[in-house]
């Protein structure tokens, strides 16, 4: 039985005092109103209504269930509608995790330029390199790098991150100069949690370093922040090194060694009905990615 339908039908029905009026607002065949009306009857084992050709009214049973219940359903049916523009408006909480990293370098502009184009909406920013359950956080949007195989969500491919090997200029003197990635063992090396294994190739040679890190980190941007100072040698994020290359704060190292990269993916329920507030945000990212690539 559909308890909360069957109620809000003899609510309406009781309101305007006639099946036929009711079917009217409800905007169904009255027949199939009356059918209704006469089923939730028999399921609760007693008359709500006397039905006549001339003649409508309520029994002493449908007196008192409308008089308990009928504030009642108003009132769920107003939240509902309460809930309904919400979902259907670019108002309400949106919250979103990524890694540091992304978050900081990739997210942050585009959350700011979001921000005021949707002065109504909250964000909730959570970062974190954890692959936190996104269901129990109740995650609207999650960004994560690598595979993602996660049931009833879409892996959405945004783009793809390479890998580079950096350090500060003067930590390789010009007599030691790098040609192959296995004398980086020779070296301070300087590793983040989630890339235990350096992988290179060139043509068809490949090469693997399993380093045996100075100093290992789980946040990127520390590791970065580590090889300005000087402390060794890393392989890092593209992204995250672009504009300390161009500036001479940071060199390249075995430039014709490919480190490989890795693919950045947002992720967000696999589901038609998507909230409004959701959505946009999708569809903002989407298209400030197409820019980017016109504009490249």
């Amino acid at each position: 039985m559909n308890n909360f339908q069957d109620l809000y039908y003899f609510v309406i029905v009781v309101e305007k005092e006639s099946i036929k009026a009711a079917s009217r607002f409800l905007n169904i065949p009255i027949s199939t109103l009356s059918r209704r009306i006469q089923t939730f009857e028999e399921e609760l084992g007693y008359k709500l209504i006397h039905r006549t050709a001339k003649r409508f009214g309520l029994t002493e049973a449908g007196q008192r269930l409308y008089q308990s219940v009928g504030p009642v359903v108003h009132e769920l049916g107003m939240r509902m509608d309460d809930v309904n523009s919400e979902l259907s408006s670019l108002s309400g909480d949106i919250k979103i995790t990524a890694p540091p990293g992304i978050g900081h370098h990739y997210l942050k502009p585009l959350v700011f330029e979001f921000m005021r184009q949707n002065p109504r909406l909250t964000v909730e920013l959570f970062l974190t390199n954890e692959n936190v359950d996104l269901v129990r956080n109740s995650i609207d949007i999650a960004f994560r790098i690598g595979d993602v195989t996660l049931n009833d969500w879409v892996s959405r491919p945004l783009f793809s991150s390479g890998l580079v090997l950096v350090a500060k200029p003067g930590l390789v003197r010009a007599e030691q100069i790098l040609r192959h990635p296995s004398q980086l063992t020779n070296y301070p090396l300087i590793c983040t949690r989630r890339m235990p294994v350096w992988r290179f190739h060139k043509g068809d040679e490949q090469a693997v370093v399993v380093p045996k890190p100075a100093f290992r980190t789980d946040e990127v941007q520390f590791a970065v922040d580590t090889v300005r100072q000087g402390f060794g040698i890393a392989c890092l994020p593209e992204y995250l090194v672009t504009d300390l290359l161009a500036s001479g704060e940071l060199q390249p190292l075995l430039p014709e060694w490919d480190a490989g990269g890795r693919q950045v993916n947002m992720i967000y329920p696999h589901r038609n009905n998507l909230p409004a507030k959701t959505r946009a945000f999708i569809d903002f990212i989407i298209g400030r990615l197409r820019q980017e690539k016109l504009a490249a």
